[in-house]
């Protein structure tokens, strides 16, 4: 996919270090400043992890986004693999959230410009699967969704998902298949906290977390009345009872919201968790 390799590359730090692989600011050989992404060897070495590897390495350099992270250079298999994607030198959005909470303008121009880059990924076809604030990365006014090692095809056969729990669609819990459903509800748990300053659900331990997603709605927040209502159906728990994320995204534009909103479909039966 590129002429360069990754001897091309000068390291200059350890941005960070996961359990598939390591990511280095270094410099590509026109000076250029590059997150650096290294597969571990046991990614390199196993079938399955390699062609997850390989996957993001194509996708991060064909999909084109003014809000995705930008792949510049790529090898996806052997022991030349890498990833060059562009630096932000402002980090992620969960290093910025540690310094203190975001204004109201600051977090709705971030979530509008996420959520566009997510409308993007699902209008090709695509899951992202893992939205929260550590995979998304902050440059001087512009925020852009990272991290595509988790995307998939929405037409994959398979069951397995990815993600964090603290930002888990409740469906997921409970074995459904990953849909744009559960990628808005994970947008709407960030949107959640970006927009009061605190995550909806939390807990101790694995369990804690699955039944505060599965049983608890979120804590009243201060929000202008129909933003709020659109947050809570954003988070429903219900996929069928979600509100679309592009619906959404209006609300969050202009907290008047958009001129005709959708009508929540009727409660049938018992929650889904109780069946």
């Amino acid at each position: 996919m590129t002429s360069l390799k990754r001897k091309d590359f000068r390291l200059q730090m350890l941005l960070g270090l996961g359990q598939t692989a390591q990511v280095y600011l270094a410099e590509a050989p026109g000076g250029q400043k590059v997150a650096l992404k290294l597969p571990r060897k046991e990614v390199r070495e196993d079938p399955r992890l390699a062609e997850r590897f390989a996957r993001e390495v194509s996708l991060s350099l064909s999909l084109r986004h003014p809000h995705l992270v930008q792949g510049l250079y790529g090898v996806p298999f052997g022991e030349e693999a890498f990833l060059a994607l562009e630096y932000l030198e402002e980090g992620t959005l969960e290093e910025r959230l540690l310094k203190g909470p975001l204004s109201q303008e600051e977090a709705t121009q971030a979530l509008l410009q996420v959520g566009q880059a997510l409308l993007f990924l699902h209008e090709k076809g695509f899951l992202h699967q893992d939205v929260k604030p550590s995979n998304v990365f902050v440059g001087e006014g512009i925020y852009k969704l990272g991290d595509l090692g988790t995307v998939r095809p929405m037409a994959e056969a398979s069951w397995e998902y990815a993600g964090s729990p603290h930002y888990l669609a409740p469906e997921l819990f409970l074995g459904a298949k990953p849909s744009p459903k559960s990628d808005a509800y994970s947008f709407g748990v960030m949107a959640y906290e970006l927009l009061t300053g605190r995550r909806p659900f939390r807990g101790e331990t694995l369990e804690d977390l699955r039944n505060a997603h599965l049983l608890l709605p979120p804590p009243p927040t201060s929000l202008p009345s129909r933003l709020d209502k659109a947050l809570r159906r954003l988070m429903a728990k219900r996929p069928e009872e979600r509100l679309e994320l592009k619906v959404f995204l209006e609300f969050l534009q202009n907290s008047e919201g958009p001129k005709t909103e959708e009508t929540p479909p009727k409660r049938k039966g018992f929650p889904f968790w109780r069946k």
